[in-house]
Formats: structure tokens, sequence, C-alpha cells
């Protein structure tokens, strides 16, 4: 089956909220004569175009696609970007929603909106601040606890979690949203030795660079400074790791070194205190800022680390520059480098932790390490003052990402958070995606919100072409691989309406659209051959309810016919122009034959 998905047409995620739309599939049709069998793939993707600006503007469907805005970031293999940095094909971090780890997937689409007045909602407070479209979706994980005495008298508990999918505005209070994942992408292997990475962490945090001699330009020789005591001694012994036993002085090469690290300590009392000064030679720092140019840890580093080298890296750097340990509930490191903070937040993405990052009026950066993993927001604001979910106009760009796991790692002010992001087939057998699988539909008032939706474009005086039902036959087969059910109506088995027509209501009953797909090579097949009907469609399927929100979604929209087909019906005429070509020929000879 080929298909176009709506980013082809520029177009961004679909704001409909999710719908299982499982039960089965629902025949439509256009309602008016189209001719698009006869015009090219171009005149297809212009009517499909027209289609959705006609429910949109018109009709008012919402389909601005799950937006958050400017603010919000997003993280990548190489850091945290805005919306004007990303671009598709970026490694970011995803959540997968049904094993509950983050995993690196490539980006697919960046979807970007103009500037306008919308009603957004905000959630601001302590450890959390998003600012989203209504309909952004969240992949959530909702709490629930049943209660009530047993047959005994004796009071019964029951609880459990379920992952589920809300959005903004039907957010519910027993539902948490994911704000740190276990990473299922870290190395089982380390690449560096632990003695290295312990090293690092104590550098980065409070190393310093020396200059070169005469002259205010950065070297590569480092030096670290540390109060005689337990501290002082893991550094020395991490040292030793890495570069072997200190020495007593560096040899005097002049401007050039023999290319060996090395590494001494200095001792100078005052004040009471014995403060160890660990001196590393030009080789040595070199080694050293190979991985923290400038202090600065690259992101490659920390990638390439294992889980227990990256909760080394992060209690290494707390016991170096954090305030470790002061609350139960949360450790804290405290930097004046942003961008040093930054990768210490990133590490602890990486280790499953949950990190915000805030300025302090003194101007210093602080991580907060957070024992929870998820962020309530509906029992925050219900608590008080620290908390608000409000609606608000904006007036900004919105914009959002498509990925493989239809999630993505934002951040927002400091506070991090996983977050989230119907078909057709034009008369050249390509399949044109509308609202997508699994989305609200608005076609079938009754079943919007558990049947999927696939509308061919045609008219009340057109028949179906052979392309046309099987492309109907590869998309129902694709969907069913997703969990469709086997079942297939038609719109008039919903609502009092004409749709789908007389001439494809009968190859609904009659089941052909429920054969099996034919290649491009196997001979054209009778579209009205009938075929055995599911046991799903003969017994029905259930209905919801009909509402004003069954109509904020599209449909499926299906009409096919491929090119083979019409290389088919352009050889069969050459054939036919041949046979009488030859025919004539051999009248004449035989007419010659007589009079000869």
């Amino acid at each position: 089956m080929k298909l176009e998905r709506r980013s082809s047409f520029g177009w961004g995620p679909t704001a409909a909220g999710f719908a299982a739309c499982k039960n089965g599939l629902v025949i439509h049709y256009d309602g008016s004569d189209q001719g698009l069998a006869g015009k090219s793939h171009e005149a297809c993707r212009t009517y499909w175009r027209n289609t959705r600006r006609f429910h949109m503007n018109t009709r008012g469907w919402a389909d601005i696609g799950y937006c958050v805005d400017e603010e919000t970031e997003i993280l990548t293999a190489s850091g945290w970007k805005t919306f004007r940095e990303v671009r598709p094909g970026d490694v970011v971090l995803t959540l997968n929603h049904e094993t509950g780890m983050s995993e690196w997937q490539p980006l697919d689409d960046v979807y970007i909106f103009p500037a306008r007045p919308r009603e957004m909602i905000r959630m601001e407070g302590r450890g959390h601040s998003s600012l989203t479209t209504p309909g952004h979706r969240w992949a959530v994980e909702r709490f629930s606890r049943r209660g009530g005495p047993d047959r005994n008298g004796r009071r019964r508990t029951e609880q459990g979690h379920e992952r589920r999918w809300v959005t903004s505005e039907t957010i519910g209070y027993w539902d948490r949203i994911p704000i740190a994942a276990e990473c299922a992408d870290l190395p089982s292997e380390p690449k560096w030795s632990d003695a290295l990475v312990e090293t690092i962490a104590w550098f980065w945090t409070e190393g310093h660079i020396k200059p070169q001699s005469g002259s205010g330009l950065s070297s590569t020789g480092v030096v670290l400074y540390r109060n005689e005591g337990r501290n002082a001694a893991r550094i020395r012994a991490a040292l030793t790791g890495v570069f072997g036993p200190p020495v007593d002085r560096f040899p005097r090469t002049g401007s050039r070194t023999d290319g060996v690290p090395r590494w001494r300590e200095t001792l100078s009392a005052g004040d009471g205190r014995r403060l160890v000064e660990f001196h590393l030679s030009s080789d040595a720092g070199r080694v050293i800022l190979e991985h923290a140019p400038g202090g600065v840890v690259r992101h490659d580093f920390l990638l390439a680390l294992t889980r227990a080298q990256l909760e080394l890296f992060l209690n290494v750097s707390l016991l170096a520059g954090g305030d470790n340990g002061r609350t139960v509930t949360r450790r804290q490191m405290v930097h004046k480098s942003r961008e040093r903070a930054e990768r210490f937040q990133f590490a602890a993405t990486l280790a499953g932790m949950a990190g915000t990052l805030r300025q302090t009026s003194a101007g210093m950066w602080v991580v907060h390490l957070r024992h929870v993993t998820s962020f309530a927001p509906r029992p925050a604001a219900a608590r008080g003052a620290t908390f608000d979910i409000s609606r608000e106009n904006y007036d900004g760009q919105v914009w959002c990402v498509r990925t493989q796991n239809s999630t993505w790692l934002a951040r927002r002010r400091g506070s991090v958070y996983f977050t989230g992001n119907s078909f057709a087939a034009c008369p050249h057998g390509i399949v044109l995606e509308g609202r997508g699988w699994q989305r609200q539909q608005a076609a079938q008032p009754g079943g919007n919100s558990t049947w999927t939706s696939v509308t061919l474009a045609t008219g009340p005086s057109e028949d179906p072409t052979t392309a046309q039902i099987n492309a109907v036959r590869e998309l129902r087969a694709w969907l069913r691989g997703k969990g469709l059910a086997a079942a297939v109506r038609g719109h008039r088995d919903f609502v009092s309406t004409s749709c789908p027509g007389d001439r494809l209501y009968r190859l609904v009953r009659d089941g052909t659209f429920t054969g099996k797909p034919t290649s491009p090579e196997e001979d054209d097949m009778d579209p009205t051959t009938p075929v055995q009907l599911a046991p799903e469609f003969r017994q029905g399927g259930p209905k919801d309810q009909f509402s004003k929100d069954s109509y904020q979604a599209g449909y499926l929209w299906v009409a096919a016919v491929s090119e083979i087909r019409q290389a088919r019906l352009e050889m069969a005429e050459l054939k036919r122009s041949v046979d009488a070509i030859m025919a004539r020929l051999d009248a004449l000879d035989a007419q010659n034959g007589a009079g000869g």
C-alpha cells in the first residue's frame, strides 16, 4: 500500500483526541461526482486539501495539531533545542508508553504553525510549567483505587495503574504525567573506566584550567583543589586509576611535552585547613579536556556511560559541588555556569531521575533532583496557591513534532516532562492520510470513537473502480494488523443518510470490501464477487453516544485507481486496435486472393 502522510501536505498532527476505533471499517462516499479517475494524481492532492479546508473553515473542525508554545524545548542527543533549532532526523528522547521506558528515536517531522490568537491551557507552579493547546496529548499513568467491604465486612482496598492518553483539557485528578523514565538505550558495557568518570565529575564541578605562563590564554594544564579528607582521598585514588601513581615534579621539556600524562599534588595549610592541590600535566589535562572541554562535559561522553557510571557521575558531582542530602525528598547541584548545570541535568535524565533547572536571585544555577518520576497536576492545583491550571489567550507561534512513539521529552522554564504528539487513496493507487489511525472520528455519529471511517472519492453516479476497491482492502488489511476488527459497515448503518450511496452500500452488504487485496500482477477481479461476511459484521458493533465532540476530528478518505490499472486499460485498447487492423489485413488478403 502506498501511503502519503499528513506531513507531505504540510499538516501537523491532528488535534483530534485518542479513540480506539477498533470495531471495524465504515465506508463513505463524497456525495458528489468527482471524476478524479481521469485526472492526474496532483488533482487528487488538491481535492484532499480542499476537503480538509472546507471542514476546518466551514464546519469548524479542530485540526491545528497537538501544540506547545515557543518557550517549550525538546531534548535531543546533543542537548536541549528550541523549535527554531530542531530538525527532522535529530535524535530525540521519547517515552515508550507501553513499557514505561525512555528511548532515543529520530525525529520524523517538525510542525510550526503561524502566530495568531489562540486559547491555550497553562499548568504552572512548582515542579511543572506547560502552555499547550487544549487538544495537546499527554501519555499519563492513571492511578485507580477500589474500596469497600468484603463479604466478611472488612474493608477491601484494590489499587493499580493504567497507562492512558489524555489531552490538556481532559486530564483527570488521578492522571500522572511522567517526568522521568529509565532509559532503555543505555550501554551495558562501559566504554570508559570508572576512575575516568569520577575524575571528570570532580573536574567539571571544582576543577580549574591553568592559564599559560605569561598570558591569559587557556592551556591543557588542569588543577583540582580539595581539603584533606575523604573526598581528597577519592580524587587521589581516581587520578591513580587513570594516570598511575603521582610524581614529585613534571619534567622540564620546554614548550614541548614527552607525551606522558602525569599528576602531582601539593599541600598548603592555613586558617586551620589543609588544602590539597592536584596538578595535572598538560598531557593528562588533555585527556580530561577531551571529554569536558572548558569544563563542560560532552553529551557523547555522558551517552556512553552505563547506568552505574551515570549514578557514579551524579553522586560524585553532588559531593564536589552540590548540596547533597539536605532534605529527604531532593538533592541539588549548584553552579554558576548554566551550560555545566544543564549537562548535569542531562546526565540525571539518562539515569531516569527527575531534575528541574532554576536560577537563583544570586545568579547561580540549581538542578533539583527529585525522588518522584511523575507529577499529578490536578491534585497539585487543588492543594492551593503553589500550582494553577488556567486558560489564557496566546498569540505566538505554536509547534509540535512527530516521533515513532508519539512522545518526546519537553522542558519549559526548567521543568522536564514527557508529552505527546484516517486515510485516502487517489485514482493512482496512493492512500492519503486524514486524521490517522486511532483518532476521534467525525464521520458517523454513533460510532466516532469506536469505528474507523474511510471515504472513496466517488459520487452518486460513479461506480468505484477495481483499484479503488483494492485500495480499501489494502488499507483494511493494514489496519487489521494494528488491531482493527474485521467488520465493515456503511455510513447509513449509523445514521439516516444516503451515504455511501446505493452502489457502494451493495458492496458493503455483499462483503466485497472484506476480500483479500490483490497484487498488481494478479488479474483484475470482479468487484461484485460475494465474500462471506465476518461474524462481527453480522452481529453489529457497539454504538457510542453522539456528542458535539464527535465533530472535532476527520475521517479517512480513499479514492483509488492504480497506474497499472490505467496501463492495462490502455494496453487492452491497443490490443483491440491491433486486432482490428489484423482483421482488416486478413480481409484484404482474402479479397486480393479471390480476385487473383
